[in-house]
């Protein structure tokens, strides 16, 4: 199903076309409405573009998530919010059989859904969740504040311990694997330490490091 906006001033090519559309069977409503699958045609032109009325009705077929094509009666720029439509140029010649063939496509399946456009109306939508999301943040942030703060709720001391406990074993057991224990393995531990994993280097160097550094005394001195 199809519908016609445009100016008074491009009634003449506007008329022609839907007379000649409906002459290979396309119908036609009087006026765009919300049914799926409807097409609107804008025609564009100078007075097209200062026309609220025109524009108004494009984005409310954006807003029904309908496709758009734009026919140009006379030059003029398209509107930032139109420039990613398909344009057919009527102002020069009459490509009414591609208009056609594009027409049957859109209204095929493989034509697949419009682009979305961020009208209006889909800006204040998506600034309202937007609102509705930090609300919900800061009422769960306070809600955590108050659960912490307040009744003293936090992790299990006992069951953190035992995993940490459990980390700190299974990485001394990983380390003790690789210490050098004499002369030899001594000599040989820097190829040791390139063969282990590169997250255990460095606790493997700094433990090595230091069972060999010397102890300090309360005196200061070292044995």
């Amino acid at each position: 199903m199809l519908t016609l906006v445009y100016n008074p001033q491009d009634a003449a090519l506007a008329q022609r076309v839907m007379q000649d559309l409906k002459a290979q069977g396309f119908a036609f409503k009087e006026s765009l409405t919300a049914e799926k699958g409807m097409i609107l045609l804008a025609v564009t032109s100078p007075a097209a573009n200062d026309d609220a009325t025109v524009q108004n009705v494009v984005i409310q077929a954006f807003d029904n998530n309908q496709h758009v094509v734009l026919l140009t009666a006379q030059p003029a720029p398209i509107p930032k919010i139109m420039n990613h439509l398909r344009v057919f140029d009527f102002s020069s010649s009459y490509p009414l059989p591609a208009l056609a063939e594009h027409l049957l496509f859109l209204a095929s399946p493989e034509a697949g859904s419009p682009l979305k456009v961020l009208t209006p109306k889909t800006r204040a939508k998506n600034r309202g969740i937007g609102i509705w999301l930090t609300i919900l943040v800061l009422v769960w942030f306070v809600v955590g504040l108050v659960v912490v703060g307040v009744f003293r709720i936090q992790a299990p001391v006992e069951e953190y311990n035992t995993v940490e406990t459990e980390y700190a074993a299974t990485v001394a057991s990983i380390v003790q694997q690789n210490l050098p224990r004499s002369t030899e393995e001594a000599e040989n531990f820097p190829a040791t330490v390139q063969a282990v994993t590169t997250a255990q280097r460095p606790v493997l160097i700094q433990t090595a490091t230091a069972l060999v550094a010397p102890r300090p005394t309360r005196s200061g001195f070292s044995y």
